[in-house]
């Protein structure tokens, strides 16, 4: 069974939602990486609540890029961790990947949209068919008696 226009624009913006959703997690990653990555470089105070937050879901989002490079310690306790530098990078690559799929999705959605605009009964019920009107009497010829 063909799709409808209506059936493909909500396909096309339930899957524009969930990538909005991946793109805006992509972000919040990047984001918290980067809040990391300063306070261990400039050696935040690790009891305040704020740190420790940032700390915590740091662990979480590192979790597949630990151990690729090693931290290198600094004088006072700085930590340099290029691991943190990467895990950035590559949630930004993912974000910019979500970004383009949210353009080309919206794209999509407004050819969609145009489509409907110049063909809007292309996916309705063909309209009734009038019977052709019935010619007219001819002139001169008048009712038999």
């Amino acid at each position: 069974m063909a799709e409808t226009g209506t059936e493909a624009q909500i396909g096309w913006r339930v899957s524009r939602v969930l990538v909005l959703f991946l793109y805006g997690f992509a972000i919040v990653c990047t984001v918290i990486l980067a809040m990391a990555f300063f306070l261990q470089l400039f050696n935040a105070n690790e009891a305040t609540p704020f740190v420790r937050w940032v700390f915590r879901a740091t662990d979480r989002i590192m979790q597949p890029f630990r151990g690729i490079f090693p931290a290198v310690e600094g004088e006072s306790g700085s930590l340099f961790d290029p691991a943190l530098l990467f895990a950035m990078f590559m949630y930004w690559l993912f974000a910019l990947g979500m970004h383009a799929l949210v353009s080309w999705i919206d794209r999509k959605i407004a050819a969609a949209r145009y489509q409907e605009r110049m063909d809007p009964g292309r996916h309705s019920a063909p309209a009734p068919v009038a019977p052709p009107p019935s010619p007219p009497p001819p002139s001169g010829a008048g009712p038999a008696a």
